[in-house]
């Protein structure tokens, strides 16, 4: 944990130099966009787009077209604020702490099915995967939601059934697919022969879904609210599988001539679907470690490929925990490349999202 935070704290230093280029003062495009900048101006470095929308819950509740935007996280920055009312620290704090404490989480995770060395590999790789190690450090939900399914399936595999099944609902307040989580847990109850404990661990979650839906109707009038209220971002995007064939279709388009956009758009979809293919086969192959778990990962794949929209696929692929359990990596010099090429990255990503602002996942 100490390496990556370490990782962490360089490259958000790294940025803030990038941004400031020489001059007295730290600005980012989100200052201008939300019209106020603190006396600390640091913060900035962690929040960036959807992060707004997270504070303005916090601070005001809902109203459209918040509805997408789930509880948890909001809920958990208005507890930390509550001494101080400061929004900007409290988001970044929240999201920056669950971060650290996902790694030795998912270490515990991985000792499980591997030995400590492996598990040490393992826990590397996937922490400073740049989109892992990014969105684990900005003010998002992706920290929160690692930590809920962590903790759910740590707990279960230690036969804390109770405390997994908070975690599982503390998950489905989180994200939207959440809930997905209960379903391996209540799988491996019902295999011990724990009938009460699994259609407990399949009822506190569903009924926490439920009861969340019944707030935004009570509020709406809509039992739909949340995707009704995705309209405002689609800008004429359909989401599923339509955004797909919309988005190879367009590109395709461009791939005829021999221009520079032409062999650019040959590479996007390139790596798109290497990218596609490769989470997909990674999460079919977690079956193999943990029937469970793996099943759960590959059910998790096809939602968000099937519900999900094309241009968030880079961020939330890589949160399909199962997948990360077939990192076996023996090879210490792969490990010392990582450790030096994943952070450029996520420096790339981090100046290009916060800075500039530039939207991606």
């Amino acid at each position: 944990m100490g390496l990556v935070l370490g990782l962490k704290l360089l490259v958000a230093w790294g940025v803030y130099a990038l941004a400031t280029q020489g001059n007295s003062s730290f600005a980012t495009f989100w200052m201008s966009e939300w019209g106020f900048r603190p006396n600390l101006d640091w913060p900035f470095l962690f929040h960036g787009w959807d992060s707004a929308w997270y504070m303005r819950i916090a601070k005001t509740g809902y109203s459209y077209p918040a509805y997408a935007f789930f509880p948890a996280y909001p809920l958990l920055i208005r507890a930390v604020s509550g001494p101080t009312g400061e929004y900007l620290m409290s988001s970044f704090a929240v999201s920056f702490v669950l971060g650290l404490i996902a790694i030795p989480l998912f270490q515990l995770l991985a000792e499980h099915y591997v030995t400590r060395e492996e598990g040490v590999t393992m826990t590397l790789l996937f922490a400073l995967f740049p989109p892992v190690f990014f969105f684990t450090s900005v003010a998002y939900t992706e920290s929160l939601f690692t930590v809920a399914i962590l903790g759910t399936w740590v707990l279960c595999l230690r036969k804390r059934y109770l405390p997994a099944t908070v975690f599982a609902a503390i998950a489905t307040l989180t994200k939207v697919y959440g809930l997905l989580i209960a379903l391996p847990l209540a799988t491996r109850l019902f295999d011990k022969k724990k009938r009460s404990m699994a259609f407990l661990a399949l009822f506190v979650p569903s009924m926490t879904f439920v009861v969340w839906n019944g707030y935004l109707f009570s509020l709406t009038g809509d039992w739909t609210a949340y995707w009704s209220s995705q309209n405002h971002w689609r800008e004429g995007w359909p989401l599923g599988i339509n955004s797909i064939v919309r988005f190879l279709l367009e590109l395709m388009s461009k791939t005829s001539g021999g221009t520079p956009v032409a062999t650019q758009a040959a590479y996007v979809i390139t790596t798109w679907l290497l990218i596609i293919v490769l989470f997909g086969a990674l999460a079919v192959a977690a079956i193999d470690v943990d029937r469970d778990f793996g099943t759960y990962g590959a059910v998790l794949f096809l939602f968000i490929v099937t519900f999900g929209n094309v241009w968030s696929f880079s961020r939330f692929l890589p949160f399909i925990l199962p997948v990360w359990l077939n990192a076996r990596v023996k090879s210490k010099f792969i490990m010392l490349i990582a450790i030096l090429v994943f952070p450029m990255i996520s420096l790339v990503m981090w100046h290009q999202f916060v800075v500039l602002g530039v939207w991606f996942g």
